[in-house]
């Protein structure tokens, strides 16, 4: 009779445990962001803990990181992801370590949220003709020079390496 109250309690326990598991991540998924936003929302807000382990998690390459450093002050980037959306979710935490690491300033970055249509509600970033989100556009001078669609081709630190190597080349 003790073992079976045992059994029942923990049961009880694993049950509530995993209940609170699945609501709290199935809620994390359900939070959309639409229009500009910085990091520090996605900092902030306990909804967002993807984005805080996804940057925590990536190991990025130190040579293209580097060399993106060199480069920051000739470009500004733009990401236009939607923050329900696991290929973004995964894109932005990789991006924004990146972006850590090779210390591009906040202001080069420009971030929008865009709902399940596609839509960001804002004139400047739905004007950039974007058909699969996610998607960063890396942008020199307000020219489009290159982007990064859906997942990365090789890493998210090779590929903007690579679009800002061409960019060079064009000088």
């Amino acid at each position: 009779m003790r073992l079976h109250k045992v059994l029942l309690g923990c049961g009880l326990l694993l049950s509530s445990v995993t209940m609170a598991q699945s609501s709290h991540s199935h809620a994390a998924q359900g939070k959309q962001l639409k229009g500009e936003f910085k990091m520090k929302e996605l900092l902030a807000d306990s909804a967002f803990a993807w984005f805080h382990s996804g940057v925590n998690r990536y190991d990025a390459n130190a040579t293209m990181v580097n060399y993106i450093k060199s480069n920051k002050d000739k470009i500004q980037l733009v990401a236009l992801v939607n923050t329900t959306d696991e290929a973004s979710q995964s894109l932005l935490g990789r991006f924004y370590k990146v972006m850590i690491l090779a210390s591009v300033p906040e202001e080069s970055i420009h971030m929008y949220g865009a709902d399940n249509s596609g839509n960001t509600g804002n004139t400047v970033a739905d004007g950039y003709k974007v058909k699969r989100l996610p998607v960063i556009l890396v942008m020199r001078d307000g020219k489009e020079e290159g982007r990064i669609s859906g997942n990365s081709k090789e890493s998210v630190e090779q590929d903007l390496a690579q679009i800002i190597m061409k960019m060079n080349k064009k000088e």
